[in-house]
């Protein structure tokens, strides 16, 4: 059973004497779950379009019935696009969620969610306390938990619906729209987030209505 938190709680996660060893940047095949606001972060930082990093830095998966983004790993050490040759993060200031997070994971109970230390997480001996806001380094934390809450939900609400419809031609626009509307869609970089997503999400319930509430 574990212990579930929240992010001002303490958890021995803080690795000082981290080496670079780049363990948990190798073979996660498709599992670094990529978000709108790693999207966001991603293309802003790095000044390119998701377009741009589709098939370069960024794979597409189909996950119950949604096509998601995810991290690219590649090269003969099947590694993250970017670790650097010293073991380092070459986004490590604008890292995706999932990459902050671990060796913490999320459990949703039905309404919001709680953090939990992952079994086999990293095996650095050495680890020290500390308050997991301060470990996630996100700001305005309150407003992502908010966000990463509302888009798991939604997304599940989505994969339940196209569960029970099990109709492929619907399930492929429905797919494509959610794409479309919060991963290839530019962000105003400039702007701010969660007001565009919230924004989006309004857009995307309204046109998603008919079919949801058939």
């Amino acid at each position: 059973m574990h212990k579930l938190m929240t992010s001002r709680d303490l958890a021995k996660i803080s690795c000082k004497a981290c080496n670079g060893c780049g363990e948990c940047c190798h073979g996660m095949d498709d599992t670094i779950h990529l978000d709108p606001y790693d999207i966001y972060m991603l293309t802003g930082n790095l000044n390119k379009s998701f377009s741009d990093l589709v098939n370069v830095r960024v794979g597409l998966r189909v996950e119950n019935g949604l096509v998601l983004p995810y991290l690219l790993m590649r090269g003969e050490n099947v590694c993250c696009t970017f670790l650097r040759d010293d073991g380092r993060c070459g986004i490590h200031a604008f890292r995706p969620g999932f990459c902050r997070l671990f060796p913490l994971g999320r459990e949703y109970d039905g309404k919001t969610f709680r953090y939990f230390v992952t079994d086999g997480g990293c095996n650095i001996p050495g680890k020290t306390k500390v308050r997991i806001d301060r470990y996630l380094e996100i700001p305005d934390l309150k407003r992502y938990e908010a966000f990463v809450t509302t888009w798991h939900y939604f997304r599940k609400s989505l994969e339940e619906f196209l569960h029970e419809k099990q109709d492929a031609e619907l399930n492929q626009r429905i797919a494509l729209f959610v794409l479309e509307m919060f991963f290839e869609r530019s962000y105003n970089t400039d702007g701010d987030f969660y007001i565009q997503f919230d924004r989006r999400l309004h857009l995307a319930k309204s046109a998603l209505s008919d079919y949801l509430n058939s």
